[in-house]
């Protein structure tokens, strides 16, 4: 699958078939969030969130209300992001290679 792609080009990958495990889940939305978009998308709710946080008193002592952090890479079936290829990726994709379809961008 990599034989053709060198580490720095541009590749996208599709989701083919939505995974059932959990860690093959983690695995596809770690791989996800080196695309740019998704990158600016959870940069912006991070700050977004430490804007409107909130502090009240917990037993004399300011206490931060953190909220849940956003998720925008969901690994659902037809999902598709760009990312630049490195060679410390290949072990991931072999272990999602059946619910992932990567190709040169």
């Amino acid at each position: 699958m990599f034989d053709s792609i060198k580490p720095g080009q541009q590749i996208r990958c599709t989701v083919i078939k939505e995974p059932a495990r959990e860690d093959a889940r983690q695995t596809i939305s770690r791989l996800m969030r080196q695309d740019g978009d998704i990158k600016r998308a959870l940069k912006s709710a991070q700050e977004y969130r430490m804007r409107t946080l909130v502090v009240r008193s917990r037993g004399k002592r300011p206490w931060e209300v953190r909220r849940p952090a956003a998720r925008h890479a969901i690994p659902k079936q037809g999902a598709t992001w760009t990312m630049a290829h490195a060679p410390h990726f290949i072990p991931d994709f072999n272990a999602v290679s059946d619910f992932v379809k990567v190709e040169k961008a």
